[in-house]
């Protein structure tokens, strides 16, 4: 980091190490650290742990302290070629004490409003709130990792002078600059791309790589032929993957299912998966999860759901269940893995492997589903969150109105917490209505894609005006995964515009850089907030599945029960 005296040098001599990490912090540093502090503390789409909130204000801060610094540099070296005299010492004195009244009171009401705001907050999402004294370790903690940045920045900046004052032995004052620049520039290069990002891709496949071939505790191999990686299957359970292997022998029991339907007219569930080791390539994957699907008779069966799993191959084992309850176990789901990388990092690796996961599997299951003879099953296109990227990916064509098309090849698609970078949804968001806000947008009234984001949505629950086959996306206004974009670094997005999504706090705003530093945290708690909210859809599949298949004869109040046996489930689940 710079610092307002440094200019003063004369031309190619250094400051000694001891100046320069002891110098005194520059009056404009100062303010833009206030000004980054300040807006560090507003609330964004989803309640901060108090950890994250430290990280955030601490670096939020410290990049302020560096905006201001070199802003205060450029001022000062404007004023000194216009040969304006510097302010008296007077002067200076009244600003520093001006300063540091308005800091002391920024810093003691933004911490006071910190807790009440989050709190706030909590209750929207479902959470509980948070006593008071969180704020002691917030501020304890933002101000060690604060320091801790403002010295390696000062250190940097000695290593940076110390380089351009060595080549100006050799070189003309710009030509230093430059090489000076080039050479930190080359610097952040390979720290960025050859230490932090190979070495988070190395760390990444070993670790999860490892994890993929382990097995939940409380997982065995199933024996019922009606799922892969039983030994009737032509998938070994070895090949299945972690994922995989949660899924197959998590289908929903007969017990569980007579239980909840009151008959005894319930069949049982059939699901289907390839893992990484059951097949050389997807398309090779997706072929074995067909031969899987007529293999175990699902060409017999009401429904069949072709899901693109997320990052490890995970398929919500809530919107399995859901399904299979509603539909008394006449259902088949079929899935692949593509990754055992969890999303967040499949996502900066790169989305083309969702996407061409999504091609092969929603290709060779419709390929073989139009092949069958009436009457065949329903068939349902399903993806969540990064699965719901892979899956657009597979349908995205040139217009929205041909990739809809794309997607009601099928009876229907169901997508759950679709993000920022789905091509079909950012035609639908950047097209809607202009009434219609961007958490709930609204494409050609609704006449074939409609988005929910509650449970028992009234435009979703009894769609009487709404002809099959339906495409529905449900989508929380507070789930960062739908918002995420680099341009919030500058840009200011369009949820913070009234009005507000419900379950996001009115209090939120928009600064640059601080705001997209939010929601980038954001995106680790999206899960943490309570069923229906954030990015966790857990309670909504119920809701969603009545509106793209139901069966035949359900009702809005069987929708209600079940999402009460759903979210019963759920709760028992959390405090075991």
């Amino acid at each position: 980091m710079t610092t307002s005296s440094a200019s003063a040098a004369p031309a190619g001599t250094v400051p000694g190490f001891a100046s320069v990490m002891l110098r005194a912090p520059s009056f404009g540093g100062l303010v833009g650290a206030l000004v980054f502090f300040w807006f560090s503390l507003t609330p964004s789409l989803l309640p901060r742990w108090w950890v994250m909130q430290a990280v955030i204000t601490a670096i939020g801060t410290a990049l302020g302290y560096l905006f201001g610094t070199t802003f205060d540099q450029i001022v000062r070296w404007l004023l000194g070629r216009a040969s304006v005299s510097n302010p008296s010492p007077r002067t200076r004195r009244i600003a520093w004490s001006v300063l540091g009244i308005v800091a002391a009171g920024a810093v003691f009401i933004g911490s006071a409003r910190w807790v009440p705001v989050q709190n706030a907050q909590r209750d929207l999402v479902g959470l509980e709130a948070i006593a008071w004294v969180t704020i002691i370790p917030v501020a304890l903690a933002s101000g060690l990792i604060f320091g801790v940045v403002f010295l390696v920045g000062r250190l940097a900046f000695y290593g940076i002078r110390r380089a351009e004052g060595f080549a100006q032995r050799f070189v003309p004052r710009v030509a230093a600059w430059m090489i000076t620049l080039g050479l930190v520039v080359l610097v952040v290069g390979i720290v960025s791309v050859d230490v932090v990002g190979k070495g988070l891709i190395g760390w990444a496949d070993e670790r999860f790589g490892a994890a993929d071939m382990g097995t939940a505790p409380g997982v065995t191999q199933p024996t019922s032929p009606l799922v892969s990686g039983s030994p009737a299957s032509l998938v070994a359970w070895e090949s299945l993957g972690y994922e995989g292997r949660n899924f197959v022998a998590g289908a929903v029991t007969m017990e569980r299912i007579e239980s909840f339907s009151g008959t005894e007219a319930a069949e049982e569930p059939i699901r289907v998966y390839a893992g990484l080791e059951s097949a050389e390539t997807l398309e090779d994957a997706a072929a074995l999860v067909v031969e899987e699907l007529d293999r175990t008779g699902a060409a017999d069966r009401a429904v069949v759901v072709a899901v693109t799993t997320t990052g490890t191959g995970w398929v919500d084992p809530d919107a399995a269940r859901a399904l299979e309850l509603m539909h008394a176990g006449d259902t088949a789901i079929a899935a692949i893995q593509y990754s055992f990388l969890p999303s967040w990092i499949q996502f900066l690796v790169g989305t083309e492997l969702a996407g061409d996961a999504g091609t092969a599997i929603n290709t060779a299951v419709i390929d073989w589903w139009e092949r069958l003879a009436e009457p065949r099953p329903r068939l349902i296109l399903f993806g969540e969150s990064l699965g719901s990227l892979g899956l657009e990916t597979a349908t995205a064509a040139p217009t929205i109105d041909a990739s809809l098309s794309n997607l009601t090849q099928a009876s229907g698609a169901l997508m759950t917490g679709p993000t920022a970078s789905n091509p079909i949804w950012q035609e639908i968001v950047s097209s809607r209505a202009p009434e219609s806000p961007v958490w709930r947008p609204v494409y050609d009234d609704g006449t074939i894609v409609r988005v929910a984001n509650l449970p028992n949505d009234p435009d979703v629950a009894e769609p009487e005006d709404w002809p099959p086959p339906r495409v529905l996306y449900f989508h929380h206004p507070s789930d960062p995964v739908g918002y995420w974009d680099v341009k919030t670094l500058w840009s200011r997005p369009e949820w913070v515009d009234d009005p507000i999504g419900y379950d996001v706090s009115p209090d939120v705003g928009w600064f640059p850089i601080i705001t997209w530093g939010q929601v980038s945290a954001d995106l680790m708690a999206g899960f943490s907030a309570g069923p229906g909210f954030g990015h966790n859809y857990s309670i909504d599949f119920v809701s969603g599945w009545a509106a793209v298949v139901p069966p035949d004869g359900w009702t809005t109040a069987d929708t209600q029960r079940l999402e009460d046996h759903v979210r019963a489930g759920i709760e028992a689940e959390q405090g075991s």
